[in-house]
């Protein structure tokens, strides 16, 4: 192992830590708030606004972004990016203090935050990029994927035990304190590699020309322009159903059992996090194209069959079978994104990746409560030989028109990425290397 390779390891570890350790305060300090808000408001509707107001800015700039980005120091950018963000906790802490926070001035910290994001994703993403190994793609992947269900269980189980003895305050103290921890780390100790010429800058005419090179870049290989689709159509699948109408599906056949939904849930952290250790120690496949498809898989089929299941056994195991497939599926498809796009070229495209997430999760949402509603649960209620014939599927009763719209994602899905994987173009990210 060379000395370099030895310096980007270590610059990879410190930077992961201080990124995971900032990542638990600040998700601890949304989850509180996200109480604060409903507990001061009594409104669903309040906490729906902060998501819109930290969307809004994200999707508004995220090309610009991430071409910003690209042609500007990653180191910097996430600096300033930290910076400001600590500067918003603090705001809302010296509110909170003061007695004066109110449901506006968490918008507005919000849209601020979601702008900010837009820089920050993008330039952690190259940076990755430019400190791993190639061929440590995958297992870095599932590092990610790991940390990630590990901060998702910590975050509410810390958060309420630190409302139970404190307050709100006492969140945001020590979510500044994982702040500083990471900006310290990062100003300090992580050397990242500065990929941008000399004679390239931020200027207003080299961002809207970098974003006219991305687009002629996904013109040009539309291999890459395949993947990005089907990524597109996984999310919104997702969204449509299983992502926002899960605990409703088992709510509505379990008598309203909270405890039902508690224990599915752990099976899926229990799934992800599984797939995310056997990624971790695992050599990285070759078939990258096809451990994606695994992985795709799994979650669409996951999908069908919790619409059709009818008890807890059937939940668990199918979120468990489904659950593990998701890490596979993201950590690969990003696995190629990272070898086929050139380093200079990555900011815009994982900006564009999350443009698609942050498009398609609000309107899937959308889409798949007012199918429930106005259309399938409607539908299912009703006697007729259409209802026989799908209550063999996905049962009768309450819920089973939400089962209805699982299973038709699911299988949509499923016949989506068997047609867009025969695509010759896509094929061919199996065999050039950049």
């Amino acid at each position: 192992m060379t000395k370099r390779r030895e310096s980007h390891i270590r610059d990879f570890a410190l930077l992961f830590t201080g990124q995971t350790v900032s990542q638990l305060g600040t998700s601890m300090t949304s989850f509180a708030l996200i109480i604060w808000v409903y507990t001061k408001n009594g409104q669903v509707m309040a906490s729906s606004l902060l998501a819109i107001c930290s969307a809004i800015p994200y999707l508004t700039v995220s090309l610009f972004g991430g071409a910003i980005v690209d042609n500007a120091n990653k180191k910097k950018i996430m600096l300033i990016c930290d910076s400001i963000a600590a500067i918003c906790s603090f705001v809302i802490l010296s509110c909170f203090m003061s007695g004066i926070l109110e449901l506006w001035i968490l918008c507005m910290v919000n849209m601020v935050s979601g702008f900010m994001n837009a820089f920050q994703n993008p330039a952690s993403q190259v940076a990755i990029s430019l400190l791993v190994d190639p061929k440590d793609y995958a297992r870095v992947g599932g590092v990610q994927s790991a940390a990630g269900s590990i901060v998702g269980i910590l975050t509410p189980i810390l958060a309420a035990g630190l409302l139970s003895i404190g307050d709100l305050g006492l969140i945001i103290v020590i979510d500044l304190g994982t702040f500083l921890f990471a900006f310290i780390t990062l100003l300090l100790f992580v050397r990242i590699p500065d990929i941008v010429k000399e004679d390239r800058n931020a200027a207003f005419h080299e961002i809207i020309g970098s974003i006219k090179e991305a687009v002629s870049f996904l013109k040009a290989d539309q291999g890459i322009l395949i993947l990005l689709l089907m990524y597109s159509v996984l999310e919104f699948m997702g969204a449509v159903s299983f992502d926002s109408m899960y605990s409703p599906l088992i709510l509505a056949r379990t008598d309203n059992s909270e405890m039902a939904v508690g224990i599915i849930s752990a099976f899926m952290a229990a799934g992800c996090l599984a797939a995310s250790i056997m990624l971790t120690i695992m050599k990285q496949s070759k078939r990258k194209l096809s451990m994606m498809y695994v992985g795709s898989f799994m979650c669409l089929a996951g999908i069908t069959l919790f619409g059709m299941g009818r008890n807890m056994e059937e939940w668990c195991v199918t979120v468990l079978f489904g659950c593990f497939g998701s890490p596979i599926y993201s950590t690969y498809q990003t696995v190629i994104l990272r070898e086929k796009v050139p380093a200079s070229m990555q900011g815009r495209i994982f900006s564009l990746q999350g443009m698609i997430t942050g498009m398609l999760a609000p309107v899937g949402y959308l889409s798949g409560a007012l199918l429930a509603d106005h259309i399938c649960e409607p539908l299912m209620q009703k006697n007729g030989k259409v209802q026989q014939f799908l209550s063999v599927f996905v049962g009768q009763g309450k819920g089973s028109g939400i089962g209805l719209i699982f299973v038709a994602a699911g299988l949509t899905g499923i016949l989506f990425l068997v047609i867009l994987s025969q695509n010759r173009k896509i094929k061919e990210l199996n065999d050039i290397e950049i």
